[in-house]
């Protein structure tokens, strides 16, 4: 009898069921192509190709006015089409049989990862792939070094995101390489500060970047060892100068490791706890302060508190250095009581001028149970790459905030995730040296001097300024004089810029 059976292995490969496969696993691109082709139809094509042209040129001209906001909206789309289609697929099957990620089966067939989707940020592509049977991730991470040279990236990182499916991230830029960082300039004058607007650094677009204590309220400040939370705080402090000066901000700074980071300005704050024991009593003042205000701002019919306004009524900022110390690797009472007091002024003193700015090194919920209440929450170098959605929020990471590859040589560089907005944010807070912090203290502890003129000696011969006082012509030595230090209120610096908020 004649055999009348199929070979499988020659169906598999058929017009229809190659169209069809493709038809299902290109939604996009193919809804795409049939809007075209039916708008074409209907408009006609000489139409929808002027109509093309206008968009283009719009798109062009968004990206050159608003970079950032063309990227945010826009351009991760069309660059992750374009790379995917031109850059990926196209050289994918060549990059995988070079670099031995190609298997066969049983009717001799060749057998490629698939490339399903990607994925693109201003510095990473994630390029997702299915694995063929008999692979493992550890192949790929054998050969990362190969992806990345055989796409011109500067590395190449792998994830697992289930059996069978990987992510191979391609970093193809590091724009703070080559970004000058300059520490901003600190204000002089208590109407240079806006707490909306708070400078501290530059974004990965070049753009000046700032914290916000009006939207952004409360922060925290996750980072590993020398990841730079301190020039983040201190960045913070120096652009609230004046206000720390004229009364209107009190700090509240707690710093557990015996103030070690703090302890340059002791004099700057308002009160100042080196150990769990103090810091317990310390944010039970905070506190009762805010309490107190509360029921005194009710009393007079205050509903809101409004930065700035009066010293009688001051931003009370509480600083907490390494939050992990006071919620978990304490006695378990003062964790307890600890963690219930920061809880509260998380949720309750946004109208009465309360903020809250902690840093941690360990993001976990169990180690810092309040995590959730922080509206805006910035990942430095994080030593788990599970910590970084612990830190910004959920499948974060997936979005691109590659957290855990930040290098060591690079501290400042931070992912911010700010409530509401579903993308992070790459920056880099400038570096605060031990001067800088000198100079911050210098200033906000000084008080206004009237300046005078004092006679002195140019070349030899004694001159005497019509606005001194009469020395009756005797010698030039103002010894008996009390030298009186000049202080700079910012008259001739420049104006401040316009810098963006987180």
């Amino acid at each position: 009898m004649r055999e009348t059976r199929v070979n499988t292995g020659d169906t598999e490969r058929t017009p229809a069921r190659l169209l069809l496969r493709f038809l299902a696993r290109h939604p996009r691109s193919v809804g795409t192509l049939a809007a075209v082709g039916i708008t074409g139809c209907y408009v006609g094509f000489h139409t929808m190709l002027l109509g093309a042209g206008v968009a283009v040129a719009a798109g062009a001209s968004w990206r050159l006015l608003d970079r950032p906001t063309f990227d945010r909206f826009a351009g991760r789309l069309v660059r992750a089409w374009w790379r995917r289609w031109f850059v990926y697929q196209r050289k994918w099957a060549d990059i995988a049989f070079g670099c031995g990620l190609t298997s066969s089966n049983r009717h001799g067939h060749s057998l490629v990862p698939k490339l399903l989707s990607v994925r693109s940020t201003f510095c990473w592509d994630s390029l997702r792939l299915r694995l063929v049977r008999g692979q493992a991730a550890e192949d790929f991470e054998q050969v990362l070094d190969r992806l990345a040279n055989a796409y011109n990236a500067r590395r190449a990182t792998l994830r697992t995101i289930k059996p069978g499916v990987i992510s191979l991230d391609v970093q193809k830029r590091e724009p703070f390489d080559t970004l000058f960082i300059p520490l901003p300039e600190m204000p002089r004058e208590d109407s240079a500060v806006d707490l909306a607007r708070l400078p501290l650094g530059r974004d990965e677009y070049g753009r000046d970047f700032a914290l916000d204590l009006v939207g952004g309220i409360h922060y925290l400040i996750a980072g590993a060892t020398g990841a730079g939370k301190g020039s983040w705080m201190w960045g913070l402090l120096r652009g609230l100068a004046p206000w720390i000066r004229s009364g209107r901000v009190r700090l509240w700074v707690l710093d557990p490791k015996g103030g070690m980071e703090f302890g340059q300005g002791a004099e700057l704050f308002h009160r100042f706890a080196t150990d769990d024991q103090s810091g317990l009593e310390l944010t039970r003042e905070y506190v009762d302060t805010l309490d107190e205000r509360k029921t005194e701002m009710g009393r007079h019919g205050r509903r809101t508190w409004t930065p700035g306004h009066s010293a009688d009524y001051p931003l009370d900022l509480l600083i907490v250095d390494e939050l992990a110390a006071m919620s978990e690797y304490t006695d378990r009472d003062i964790s307890r009581e600890f963690t219930k007091l920061l809880s509260k002024a998380l949720t309750q003193y946004r109208a009465v001028g309360g903020r809250v700015v902690a840093a941690t090194q360990e993001p976990t919920k169990d180690v810092i149970p309040m995590r959730g209440l922080f509206p805006t929450t910035v990942a430095l170098r994080l030593e788990e790459a599970s910590y970084v959605d612990m830190a910004l929020g959920e499948g974060v990471r997936d979005r691109g905030a590659f957290a855990d590859q930040i290098p060591d040589y690079m501290p400042g560089v931070a992912y911010v995730k700010t409530e509401g907005s579903r993308e992070p944010l790459r920056v880099r807070a400038a570096y605060t040296s031990d001067d800088d912090i000198t100079e911050l203290v210098r200033y906000a502890t000084s008080h206004d001097a009237e300046i005078l003129d004092f006679p002195n000696r140019d070349n030899g011969t004694e001159t005497e300024s019509a606005d001194s006082p009469d020395t009756g012509g005797e010698s030039g030595e103002t010894d008996d004089i009390e030298h009186i230090e000049v202080i700079d209120d910012g008259e001739d610096e420049d104006d401040d810029e316009d810098f963006d908020a987180a």
